[in-house]
């Protein structure tokens, strides 16, 4: 029997109130099965208007049975009433492709970014404005 490695991540910070979900490699279904149990998990942990930082620089491609999996994904987020949602996508490779047409069919808008530190810098920058408003 072949054991699956897992190099995909999720995390929250529950004082930033904000989830972390890193891709790496090809995304079979198995894996965004898996991915979809943990953002549960990290969620219920978060406030409405969560942040969200989905770093897919190192992500090849999502294999095609998993883009139901994804599609539950990005529905979970606004119904659990996500807040930004940054991505960092590097050089654009495939899977922003395919996860920017998924993101089309969702509540929420997420803004692209090519680094972490972008990333880090832009929600920095949206709750400024909200602190002010």
């Amino acid at each position: 029997m072949e054991r699956e490695i897992r190099t995909s991540t999720v995390s929250a910070n529950i004082k930033r109130n904000r989830l972390d979900i890193t891709l790496r490699g090809a995304i079979s279904k198995k894996e965004a099965e898996r991915l979809y149990t943990d953002i549960r998990f990290c969620t219920s942990d978060l406030e409405p208007g969560f942040a969200v930082i989905t770093d897919l620089t190192e992500a090849n491609l999502g294999h095609l049975a998993a883009i139901g999996t994804f599609r539950k994904i990005t529905k979970y987020l606004a119904e659990k009433q996500v807040g930004p949602v940054v991505r960092v996508v590097g050089q654009a490779s495939i899977i922003f492709r395919q996860i920017a047409k998924l993101s089309s069919e969702t509540s929420y808008k997420p803004k692209y970014t090519k680094t972490r530190e972008e990333a880090e810098q832009l929600l920095a920058e949206l709750a400024e404005k909200v602190a002010v408003a």
